[in-house]
């Protein structure tokens, strides 16, 4: 049987937040058009997760493979995060991203060479775009607004540091003659683009979630 093995953080673990609980839940992503096409699907991603925790688990869950084997490797919003409290408490310590431009780009390289020497095709995906004025108010939350909003410039700089991360993402793809499924431009060709982000300004809201399932199952119909 053919497998396709989802390698990613919440967002393609299907998380989504209701504002109806306040809280995260679940939303079971629907790949039933890749079962039908005799596709089991193995989603081992994890909300939180970076590309450190996608090259342990890869390394750990795929052996040596056969064409048939499939696998999407989707990480860098949580890679470049940054630790909000502390740039809210001493804005004038230098400050990085959970994991800088550089070792992301050599572990995301290792992750699709690692993958490819097994025998699998290998998929990347690049990120769905955030929500600024969302996404600023949800990370402030309990935080000085005014002290991260200086020490980033302006609200848009949120946008163009996640989209850095995206558009390394894409030179991967490129680089290492990987297909990419192509998430972003899905998300920001849309007319109802406000209405498939939550409130936190970053995760899909159900829609989104629909929206990315069938890029994701279209994408690899397409290419295999």
């Amino acid at each position: 049987m053919s497998k396709f093995i989802i390698l990613g953080d919440s967002i393609l673990k299907g998380v989504t937040y209701a504002e109806g609980i306040g809280k995260y839940k679940l939303c079971k992503p629907d790949y039933s058009k890749l079962e039908e096409q005799g596709y089991e699907v193995i989603n081992l991603s994890k909300m939180g997760a970076t590309i450190s925790y996608g090259e342990k688990v890869l390394k750990e869950e795929l052996k040596e493979c056969d064409e048939n084997t499939v696998v999407l490797i989707e990480y860098g919003g949580n890679d470049c995060d940054h630790r909000w409290s502390e740039i809210s408490d001493s804005p004038n310590t230098p400050h990085s991203a959970a994991i800088p431009h550089e070792k992301f780009e050599e572990a995301y390289k290792g992750c699709v060479e690692y993958a490819k020497s097994m025998g699998a095709k290998v998929f990347v995906s690049n990120l769905v775009p955030l929500q600024s004025d969302r996404y600023m108010n949800w990370i402030s939350r309990g935080l000085n607004y005014d002290v991260i909003l200086n020490w980033l410039g302006d609200k848009d700089m949120l946008y163009r540091w996640h989209e850095s991360y995206s558009r390394l993402v894409e030179r991967i793809a490129e680089k290492l003659d990987a297909k990419l499924v192509d998430l972003r431009s899905a998300f920001l060709t849309t007319h109802s683009f406000c209405d498939l982000i939550c409130k936190d300004g970053i995760h899909p809201t159900e829609d989104g979630h629909r929206l990315i399932c069938n890029t994701v199952t279209n994408a690899v119909l397409s290419n295999i």
